[in-house]
């Protein structure tokens, strides 16, 4: 997950406003798996992922673009 994030910062390239810190990426993994972790016991499973991107509605969203590619 922190190689597809550090890509995506990547993407954004590096003159971005405001600028990004170095460990950008880390921390907004962190952030995400803390958020899908529900019983907080350090583990993300297939039930708490796919709960977590459903009622995200940024991740919704996104997911509803490759409808169309697929």
């Amino acid at each position: 997950m922190l190689d597809i994030m550090k890509a995506i910062y990547d993407m954004m390239g590096k003159c971005t406003y405001p600028v990004l810190k170095e460990d950008a990426p880390r921390q907004h993994v962190e952030t995400f798996f803390q958020k899908m972790d529900k019983n907080k016991d350090g583990v993300v499973t297939i039930d708490e992922f796919i709960e977590s991107c459903q009622k995200d509605e940024n991740i919704m969203r996104s997911m509803q673009l490759f409808e169309n590619v697929i």
